[in-house]
């Protein structure tokens, strides 16, 4: 049993069939071992297809090149490598019951806290990996701040999170994170309208947050303190680079972001950063598909986005849009791959526009748990959320929430 070489394998292509070459090479008497593990076997025969695959694919893409602009090139690997990864398993699927562990050790499953209310947590633990989170709430009603403050959160713990934006650049994001962090009021930063003690308490909080402890960091930081030269400390971060954390957050901004472009983002991190375990992506409905017109696409993007969690462990999250009942605008069964889902309604506003502090969210769909509502207070300045700050609800969502309605599915 060995792999083909070049010369072999592109005779193989012009006269030779898989099977056949299954038999001839694999399977004949000379090449009979014993000894060899199945897995192996399946190994090569999974390493021949791969070649196979790609020799095609690349015969077809060489004759295409010359048409195709860059983006295209890169979502044409894209697509290929997603297809391979579809075609072959990636981990085990076949369990024997008696032979699973009594107790999981803490390594096999970890319960992460959401980061979004303690109350929650202490009643349903967290979320997990391989976890796909849908957040309903209305146009403008604060979706991605509060998405933006449970990366965060993720992060904070130690671990890496990568928040895919859409309709927002990366410097909205990025902004929120400075006031979420810093606690400097957002607009002042939106705005560049800072005062020397609130650019020192961003630099601060940036360093304590993403750098590890360096003397020459500390030293310079120091320096700042006492010349209010930020022109020049930010050229001291961008020349010397002091070491970053392990664990790190990354901003993805894609106007046209794709579940291919997720996917190859995802296995990125994946390989590069160990703890990388979460994945936001803002938001489902407006994903880039073929079809982004039909409301069944919102559920072959949330079987994707499902997918993808289980395929890199990990949890993904991302808001989706609600009409005035709560229930799922363009469709329904946006819910169905979902682990946990959870909506809410803008924060009330006085007469003179002012936001409510306090949010009332619902879950919509709990695989593992039990379904509750609860508050949690945004301190709209500087737009975080603090997840120890909360409190059960009595209040209810509408029944269509939770058990759906009789209309069928179609756009709203």
């Amino acid at each position: 049993m060995r792999i083909p070489s070049l010369e072999e394998f592109l005779i193989l292509k012009k006269d030779v069939s898989t099977q056949e070459y299954t038999e001839t090479e694999i399977y004949s008497e000379e090449n009979i071992n014993n000894n060899i593990a199945n897995e192996f076997l399946i190994s090569q025969l999974q390493d021949f297809y791969i070649r196979e695959e790609t020799i095609s694919f690349l015969d077809k893409f060489i004759d295409d090149l010359d048409d195709l602009e860059k983006v295209e090139i890169v979502d044409k690997f894209q697509n290929h490598l997603l297809s391979l990864n579809k075609a072959i398993p990636i981990s085990d699927e076949l369990y024997d019951v008696a032979e699973l562990d009594l107790f999981p050790d803490d390594d096999d499953f970890t319960i992460y806290p959401s980061g979004l209310s303690a109350e929650y947590d202490a009643v349903n633990g967290g979320f997990t990996s391989q976890e796909l989170v849908l957040l309903g709430g209305r146009r403008g009603s604060g979706k991605s701040i509060i998405s933006v403050n449970m990366a965060i959160n993720r992060f904070l713990q130690g671990n890496t999170v990568a928040f895919f934006t859409i309709e927002m650049r990366y410097k909205e994001v990025y902004d929120r994170i400075l006031s979420i962090t810093s606690k400097v009021p957002f607009l002042n930063i939106f705005r560049n309208k800072l005062s020397e003690t609130e650019k020192l308490s961003i630099v601060k909080s940036k360093i304590d947050i993403f750098y590890k402890p360096n003397e020459e960091l500390t030293k310079k930081y120091n320096e700042l303190l006492k010349e209010k030269d930020f022109t020049k400390f930010e050229h001291y971060l961008k020349l010397e680079k002091p070491k970053l954390k392990d664990n790190r957050l990354f901003i993805i901004d894609d106007e046209s972001l794709t579940v291919n472009r997720i996917d190859h983002y995802c296995n990125m991190f994946e390989n590069k950063y160990p703890k990388f375990n979460m994945a936001i992506v803002d938001y489902i409905n407006i994903i880039t598909h073929e079809d982004s017109k039909d409301w069944k696409t919102q559920i072959v993007l949330a079987e994707a986005l499902k997918s993808i969690s289980r395929k890199y462990d990990l949890t993904v999250l991302s808001p989706y849009q609600i009409d005035a009942t709560g229930e799922a605008r363009f469709s329904k069964g946006i819910l169905d791959a979902a682990d946990r889902g959870f909506n809410f309604f803008p924060a009330e506003q006085s007469e003179d526009r002012q936001q409510s502090n306090k949010i009332t969210l619902h879950t919509t769909k709990m695989r593992n748990g039990k379904h509750m509502s609860f508050d949690v207070y945004m301190d709209w300045e500087c737009v975080k959320i603090d997840p120890n700050i909360g409190k059960i609800s009595s209040e209810k969502p509408h029944d269509a929430v939770l058990y759906g309605s009789d209309e069928k599915d179609k756009d709203i």
